[in-house]
């Protein structure tokens, strides 16, 4: 698969994932909280998609 895509495809998923957590969990927060939370909730989300493609590649292989 083409890494461009595969890295595109995480981007997506982080960051809708990423804004519909912060959009349905902490509707309360001021606006700094949640900029703050969504980064929090990004880059989660990143790095446990990293870690579980790495797992699949090592397996795989």
């Amino acid at each position: 698969m083409n890494y461009a895509l595969i890295g595109s495809i995480i981007l997506s998923v982080s960051t809708l994932g990423g804004w519909l957590l912060v959009k349905y969990q902490h509707s309360t927060k001021s606006k700094q909280v949640k900029w703050a939370l969504f980064v929090l909730f990004f880059w989660l989300l990143n790095f446990i998609q990293l870690i579980i493609l790495a797992a699949i590649h090592y397996l795989m292989f």
